[in-house]
């Protein structure tokens, strides 16, 4: 960079390149706590900026990189939610990537758990990737099968081995569709129907249904996709890589 070189605080200088150093100077005088929060997010990016040629090394967009700095000082005891506001920043930082970095990133992020962040980087990272979902319905054993209604929406069992807080499965889906990072089209479901074997069978949907709920009902369900939306691939690509 032909950029002069301004020193911020000791603390960045230790830790970052002078090139990377000076890309975040003209940011640190619009940063509540700035002195720290630049300290928490150099450890954050310094080794992934080792990655990033020094030529291709540029100053982030203040809407992106403000909001972003500062929300790293707030989840220090999260490494899965720092990890994306540390890929995100050095993605804005690099001249392959910067105009990619959606601004609104920086909200999706502060809309996720720890748990839904481990969910979005275990799904496979291409469009038509589709995934099964269910949903548990209850039909009463003495209406001879008409009627019903639906207990729980949108199990899935993507991610479900990773994440800590298994019973929260279907809120982080809910969650991830409202996000518009996940999508689930109505009408559509897989044609081969032993691939929602798992999902039927699964000891967390088990745990779910009240013992007592399987004597006075019959348990069926509606067969369901997930996918990741066109939005949901370019966060994957910005925010988990």
């Amino acid at each position: 960079m032909n950029k002069p070189i301004i020193k911020t605080t000791d603390e960045v200088l230790d830790i970052l390149p002078q090139t990377i150093n000076s890309a975040f100077c003209s940011l640190s005088k619009w940063l509540v706590n700035g002195k720290e929060s630049l300290r928490l997010t150099a450890e954050a990016i310094k080794e992934k900026v080792k990655q990033i040629p020094e030529e291709k090394i540029v100053e982030p967009e203040p809407y992106v990189a403000i909001p972003a700095i500062q929300q790293i000082s707030y989840c220090q005891n999260s490494e899965e939610l720092r990890d994306l506001y540390a890929n995100l920043l050095t993605s804005s930082m690099n001249t392959d990537k910067k105009w990619q970095v959606h601004p609104s990133f920086v909200d999706i992020i502060k809309q996720l758990t720890p748990d839904e962040a481990k969910i979005i980087k275990s799904i496979p990272n291409f469009k038509n990737n589709f995934m099964p979902a269910i949903d548990v319905k209850l039909m009463d054993k003495n209406a001879s099968g008409r009627g019903h209604q639906i207990f729980i929406t949108n199990f899935a069992t993507v991610g479900l081995n990773v994440i800590e807080k298994k019973e929260n499965i279907c809120s982080y889906i809910d969650n991830l569709v409202r996000l518009n990072i996940l999508e689930i089209p109505p009408t559509y479901h897989l044609t081969n129907e032993s691939l929602y074997k798992p999902l039927e069978e699964s000891p967390v949907l088990e745990k779910m249904i009240p013992q007592a709920y399987k004597y006075i009902y019959n348990i069926g369900y509606n067969h369901k996709i997930i996918t990741i939306t066109n939005y949901g691939l370019l966060f994957k690509q910005i925010c988990c890589q």
